[in-house]
């Protein structure tokens, strides 16, 4: 019950915060267009795809170059995000789409392709990009709320024995 409450929360903020981080500009290309301001969509989500326990999201993050602090966040942030979901999909108030095992939004990092977004492998390497190599997570609402908190219990016993 807790953790559909915190995925709960995570999710709201992860609609109020979508494309509102502070500091987070959009690349050039995308904000000639700005459909972020012009549209209003129906949040909607859904928890598809294969399920990722904190064990295979510490494996795979590992895998993808994340260590010490960053590691044990990049698995916090994943299951705040997607509950580990591989196909995870949140689409925002503002028609943003946040995507994957570490919801990478469409609009803010058009250079993640739908395919390379529900792909572990590509999902975690574009969050270990964006995240400067796990040192900066402020483009995640789930950071930004702190909602990550509550599954540093797991990441951090998942990182000791990964799956």
């Amino acid at each position: 019950m807790i953790q559909a409450l915190s995925r709960l929360a995570a999710l709201a903020a992860s609609a109020l915060l979508a494309g509102m981080v502070p500091g987070a500009v959009p690349p050039a290309s995308v904000q000639a267009t700005a459909p972020v301001e012009n549209k209003t969509c129906k949040p909607v989500s859904k928890s598809e795809g294969e399920q990722y326990s904190a064990g295979q999201l510490a494996k795979l993050a590992k895998d993808t170059g994340f260590t010490g602090d960053g590691l044990v966040n990049a698995v916090a942030v994943a299951l705040a995000e997607s509950s580990g979901f591989t196909k995870a999909l949140l689409v925002n108030e503002n028609c943003t789409r946040d995507r994957g095992l570490w919801q990478i939004n469409d609009y803010w990092h058009p250079e993640v392709s739908e395919q390379q977004a529900f792909d572990p492998a590509q999902n975690a390497k574009a969050a270990f990009d964006i995240s400067d190599q796990g040192t900066r997570w402020d483009q995640w609402s789930t950071w930004e709320s702190g909602a990550y908190k509550d599954y540093l219990p797991d990441a951090e016993q998942a990182v000791r024995n990964p799956a």
